[in-house]
């Protein structure tokens, strides 16, 4: 394989999107970022009738936040794009094959329930329990649970008093939306945390610093080791396409099999997380995935590379400015004022030592008091 740096190029975007979960890692691990940013509003939150600040909390601590996908501003960010339609056909199929069913490949949605039905009702009618159907397969852990919800939800709907011929209907109905809800769920298994590429991005001190009013952590990227290997291979670069990509046979397939190859699960890995509309391009996403193995607590938190340096944003109060200088201080950390750019739409680091702005700032307030 021939190893490129991520961002090289437009172009490589095509690529990434092709790319195994060994090709990616093996990227991850030769070609991995100098260093990431995360922008922190650095607001305060009453949890449980205490004020908590989570961002400096993170910057004492040297942790980041894992959140759950569901909370993302994007509606489209890790949800997964399966056919409802297709995929509702394709298991009322097999559990009418595995009911013995001889299933057409014409035969629409209604046709299918509708014999499925019949040989239910024929086999209840004789007195024989509905886990005949599936108790004598050697079907792997997952899958027999399958089996039992499914059968489950069969007997509590024909069981009701009110029970008709359109009673198989909506049990079946019922059911394999279940499966489809639970399959769509399956993002918010996992924690995400983002990062950036640069720390000197408008759009990202407006929208993730609380107006500039935030501030921005540098973290700088060990050498690839066994201590923080967990986290090179958690760590990926967002892929932005315009197109989402179809998981629905993926997703049947998970279903029928119990199980998925490492490939089949990176699939779901790369679509379901990593992929964003390319309008959220100007961000240069990176995100650190965990499905429990990174969390070691239940605040979702966990350690991340060292902190390098801190930007203090433009707008932030001459308050906050010293005490995270203070915490910054005491932990030897570098850190500086981000500037607006006098001739440029850009920011920049300021010149001035941060110490020095704020004497400056008392320096005037008294001045202004005084007159």
């Amino acid at each position: 394989m021939s190893v490129f740096y991520i961002r090289d190029v437009e172009q490589n975007e095509e690529q990434i999107a092709k790319l195994t979960m060994a090709e990616l890692f093996e990227i991850n691990i030769h070609k991995m970022r100098k260093s990431f940013f995360k922008y922190f509003p650095n607001t305060t939150k009453r949890i449980n009738k205490v004020t908590r600040n989570f961002s400096l909390e993170a910057l004492e601590n040297n942790t980041v936040f894992l959140s759950a996908p569901s909370s993302f501003d994007d509606p489209y960010d890790c949800n997964l794009f399966i056919d409802a339609n297709e995929f509702a056909l394709q298991r009322i199929r097999y559990y009418a094959e595995l009911c013995g069913v001889d299933v057409k490949p014409e035969w629409s949605y209604e046709e299918v329930s509708m014999r499925l039905a019949e040989k239910i009702y024929t086999h209840g009618m004789s007195g024989k329990p509905l886990d005949e159907f599936y108790k004598h397969r050697q079907d792997c852990e997952m899958i027999r649970l399958h089996h039992e919800a499914f059968f489950l939800r069969l007997q509590l709907e024909l069981s009701s008093p009110e029970t008709n011929g359109e009673s198989y209907s909506v049990a079946f109905n019922k059911a394999i939306k279940e499966e489809y809800d639970e399959i769509q769920h399956t993002a918010n298994r996992f924690r995400v945390a983002c990062f950036a590429e640069t720390p000197y991005s408008m759009l990202m001190w407006s929208h993730y610093a609380n107006y500039h009013q935030g501030f921005c952590v540098e973290y700088e990227t060990p050498d690839y080791s066994s201590d923080n290997a967990e986290i090179y291979h958690n760590l990926f670069p967002v892929i932005y396409t315009d197109n989402r990509t179809d998981l629905t046979s993926l997703s049947l397939n998970w279903r029928s099999n119990g199980n998925l190859s490492n490939e089949e699960l990176w699939n779901f890995y790369k679509y379901g997380l990593l992929s964003k509309s390319l309008d959220w391009k100007y961000q240069q996403e990176w995100r650190l995935i965990s499905c429990d193995n990174l969390i070691t607590d239940d605040t979702y938190n966990c350690q991340f590379f060292k902190i390098k340096k801190v930007y203090l944003g433009n707008r932030m109060s001459a308050k906050d400015r010293k005490k995270i200088i203070k915490i910054c201080k005491r932990k030897g950390i570098p850190y500086v004022g981000v500037i607006i750019s006098p001739n440029k739409f850009e920011m920049k680091d300021c010149s001035i030592l941060c110490e020095n702005c704020l004497r400056i700032k008392q320096c005037n307030k008294r001045k202004r008091s005084n007159k």
